[in-house]
C-alpha cells in the first residue's frame, strides 16, 4: 500500500529518500500537498504517483529547485502515473536566431513515459507558481511576456537535411527524443529564487508535466542519425550510456564494474554549437558545427572537441572560431545530442544512467560543479589547432589508451561530423577523425587526412597542449620530401593546391635521422680517433652507464633503434665524464648508442636493452 507524504512546508535535506512515493491534494480538506527539493537530490526507489493539485500558486507536486534533481532505483518495476506535474527549471543559452538542442524530463499522461510539446513549457513567476508559455508562429519569440516561435521545433532521425521533422507546437515528441528550439528576443527580470528570468540570450523555462523514469527505447538504423537526449529530470551519466549503446562483448571498469555492450551505435556524441548573437534566420547565414565527445572509458574524463565554425548554406562564411570547449562527461537536464547507428537497433536510455550533478549555474545547458563520487583517469592527450586560410579553426585531439589499437575503436575514434572545403584531421580508412585514440609508442607515423577542393589552400599546424604526459618533442613529418618540423614551440605552415594528400602529412615525437646522420647499425661498433670512451648497459637496474676513460667530458648522448629512429636524446651533462640514463622504460631491444664528447669526437656502440626487472 502506498504512503501519502503530506509536505506543505519546504524540505531542505541533503538527500530525500522513499521506497515509493504518492503525492496530491487533500479532497476532503482542500489542501495542496507537494514536495519542495532545493539543492538535493530526491531518491524514490520505485514509481511515483502524483495528482494535480487544486491552487494555480501550487499546482504542481513535486518542485526541483536551485539544482535539485529526482532520480529513481535502477529496479524500478512499475511506470510513474497520474495527471500530476512535477516542475523542472532549466535555463537556454540562445537568442531568438540560435539554436539549442533540448530533451524534455517530463511527459503527458498518456502512457508509460508520455509525449511532449511546446505547450508544456512555462514562464516562473514564483518559486512554486508560474504561467503556461504562450507559442507564435512568427519568426521570433519574446521573452516577456513569453512566447515561444513554434516555427523552429524539429526533431531529426536520418541521413541527410531531409531528416528534420516539424513538430511545432503539437504534443507529439516521445521521451528520450530531442529537438530543436530557437530562444527568444529580449529579456524579463523578474526574480526567482534571486535569479532573473532572463538576463538577455538565456531564457529560463519550467518544464511542467510527468516526470520520465525507467526504460526508454529508441530504434536507430545502421549509419543514421538520431537527435536524443537526456530524457530525465536529472543529470545523465553520458560516458555510461555511450559505452553500453556502443561496441561488443564486455567492458570491465574500475569504477562502474562490469558493462554489457550491444553495437547499436558508434559510442560518440556530437553536439550543436553556434557563434553567438546571431542576427539571421535564413540557413545562409548559419555558421556553427557539430562538436564530438568520445566516452573511451566511464572511469575517465573522455575527450570532447569542439567544431570547426562553418557555413551552412551555399555561401562560404566564417568567423575564424571554433566551438566552446566543454566537460560532456554527464549531462544536464534537458541536454539534447546527436548519435549515429552502428549495427542499428534500439538506443537504451535507463534508471541506471541517472547521476546527481547539483548544476546552480545560472548558464543553462552548460555543466555543473563536480559530483561524482570517484575522480576520473584523465587521458594522456595532445590537441592540435589547424587554422585553415584564417577562416577555420579544426582542433585535433590524440588520446593515448592501452586498451585502444590504431585501428577505429567504437566509443573512442570520433569521425568528424561537418567538413569544410579544406579541412584537416587523422586518417582513418580514406575518412576524417577529430579523435584518434590508440596506445601510445612513440615511434608511431600518425598519419594525417588532408583535403582542398576549391581553390589553393594554408594550412598552419600547432600544438595547442597537451595532458598527463611527457612530451619531449612532437613534429610534422612530411613524407614527400622526407622533411620535420617540430610544433612544440612554433607552427608549421604549409600552402596546398587542390587535391587529396592523405596520408602524406603524419605526427611524430621523434625525428628519423637522414641517412648522413645515421648511427652504423650494421657494425657493433665504430669508433673516431681520440674517443675513449666504456659504454655500458646494465639491465639489472636500468641504466646505461656512460663513463670517458680520458679528460673528455660528455657533450651529447643519442639513442637510436635498428632503423634509425631518435628514442632518445640529450645534450645537457654539464661537463660530466659519468652519466647514468634510464632505461626502465625502453622497449626490450637492440638499439644504439652516440655519444659525442667536448672535442665533438663521436662513439657508436650497439646495446641490448632487457628490462627483466619488470616482471621480479
Amino acid at each position: 500500500m502506498k504512503r501519502i507524504y503530506s509536505l506543505t512546508a519546504l524540505l531542505f535535506v541533503s538527500i530525500t529518500s522513499f521506497s515509493q512515493l504518492s503525492v496530491g491534494p487533500s479532497i476532503k480538506n482542500n489542501t495542496d500537498h507537494y514536495i519542495f527539493a532545493k539543492e538535493t537530490v530526491l531518491y524514490v526507489a520505485e514509481d511515483i504517483h502524483l495528482n494535480k493539485n487544486i491552487q494555480p500558486a501550487t499546482e504542481a507536486n513535486i518542485y526541483l529547485r536551485n539544482g535539485a534533481q529526482l532520480i529513481q532505483g535502477k529496479n524500478q518495476k512499475s511506470a510513474n502515473t497520474g495527471n500530476g506535474l512535477i516542475s523542472v527549471f532549466q535555463t537556454g543559452t540562445s537568442n531568438a536566431y540560435d539554436y539549442d538542442y533540448w530533451a524534455a524530463p517530463v511527459g503527458n499522461s498518456v502512457g508509460k513515459n508520455g509525449l511532449f510539446g511546446i505547450t508544456m513549457l512555462y514562464a516562473a513567476k514564483t518559486e512554486t507558481y508560474s504561467s503556461p508559455a504562450a507559442n507564435t508562429g512568427s519568426l521570433n519569440g519574446t521573452s516577456n511576456p513569453l512566447s515561444i516561435s513554434n516555427r523552429w521545433i524539429y526533431t531529426f532521425t536520418g541521413f541527410d537535411y531531409l531528416g528534420w521533422h516539424y513538430m511545432g507546437s503539437a504534443t507529439q515528441i516521445p521521451a528520450g527524443y530531442g529537438f530543436s528550439m530557437k530562444g527568444v528576443d529580449g529579456t524579463d527580470l523578474t526574480l526567482v529564487d534571486s535569479q532573473p528570468n532572463n538576463q538577455g540570450n538565456a531564457q529560463r523555462y519550467d518544464f511542467r508535466g510527468r516526470p520520465n523514469s525507467g526504460l526508454i527505447e529508441i530504434q536507430i538504423d545502421p549509419d543514421e542519425i538520431a537527435l536524443v537526449g537526456n530524457p530525465y529530470p536529472s543529470s545523465l551519466y553520458l560516458s555510461l550510456f555511450l559505452m553500453e549503446n556502443s561496441g561488443e562483448g564486455t567492458l570491465n571498469t574500475g569504477c562502474y564494474g562490469t558493462i554489457n555492450r550491444k553495437s547499436t551505435t558508434t559510442g560518440i556524441a556530437y553536439f550543436w554549437d553556434s557563434v553567438e548573437n546571431g542576427s539571421s534566420h535564413y540557413l545562409e547565414d548559419y555558421i556553427g558545427g557539430y562538436g564530438a565527445f568520445s566516452p573511451i572509458d566511464p572511469c575517465t574524463s573522455g575527450i570532447y572537441e569542439p567544431p570547426i565554425f562553418k557555413s551552412y548554406g551555399t555561401k562560404d562564411r566564417s568567423t575564424g572560431e571554433k566551438g566552446k570547449d566543454q566537460d560532456r562527461r554527464f549531462l544536464p537536464i534537458g541536454q539534447g545530442f546527436m548519435v549515429q547507428g552502428a549495427n542499428g537497433g534500439v538506443v537504451e536510455f535507463k534508471n541506471s544512467h541517472r547521476i546527481f550533478r547539483n548544476d546552480k549555474s545560472t548558464n543553462g545547458l552548460k555543466m555543473a560543479e563536480k559530483a561524482s563520487s570517484f575522480e576520473p583517469t584523465v587521458i594522456p592527450k595532445v590537441k592540435l589547432e589547424v587554422i585553415i586560410n584564417d577562416e577555420y579553426v579544426r582542433g585535433l585531439s590524440l588520446g593515448f589508451w592501452p586498451t585502444a589499437t590504431s585501428e577505429i575503436d567504437i566509443g573512442m575514434d570520433a569521425m568528424a561530423y561537418d567538413r569544410a572545403h579544406a579541412d584537416i584531421g587523422w586518417l582513418q580508412n580514406e575518412d576524417l577523425y577529430v579523435i584518434d585514440v590508440r596506445p601510445f609508442k612513440e615511434t608511431d607515423e600518425i598519419p594525417l587526412a588532408v583535403i582542398v577542393e576549391d581553390h589553393k589552400a594554408t594550412y598552419n599546424i600547432t600544438l595547442s597542449g597537451w595532458d598527463n604526459f611527457e612530451l619531449n618533442n612532437i613534429y610534422i613529418l612530411d613524407s614527400e620530401k622526407n622533411t620535420y618540423h617540430s610544433i612544440k614551440y612554433q607552427s608549421f605552415e604549409i600552402v596546398l593546391e587542390p587535391g587529396n594528400y592523405n596520408g602524406r602529412f603524419h605526427l611524430t615525437f621523434n625525428q628519423k635521422m637522414a641517412d648522413i646522420d645515421l648511427p652504423i647499425a650494421l657494425v657493433p661498433e665504430v669508433e673516431e680517433k681520440h674517443t675513449e670512451f666504456s659504454i655500458f648497459q646494465n639491465n639489472y637496474l636500468g641504466e646505461l652507464e656512460i663513463m670517458s676513460t680520458d679528460q673528455a667530458s660528455v657533450r651529447s648522448v643519442g639513442i637510436f633503434d635498428l632503423q634509425g629512429k631518435r628514442i632518445f636524446f640529450r645534450s645537457n651533462f654539464g661537463n660530466r665524464r659519468s652519466v647514468s640514463i634510464n632505461t626502465q622504460n625502453f622497449s626490450n631491444a637492440v638499439y644504439i648508442v652516440k655519444v659525442t664528447d667536448s672535442n665533438n669526437s663521436v662513439i657508436r656502440k650497439k646495446v641490448m636493452i632487457l628490462n627483466t626487472r619488470r616482471h621480479l
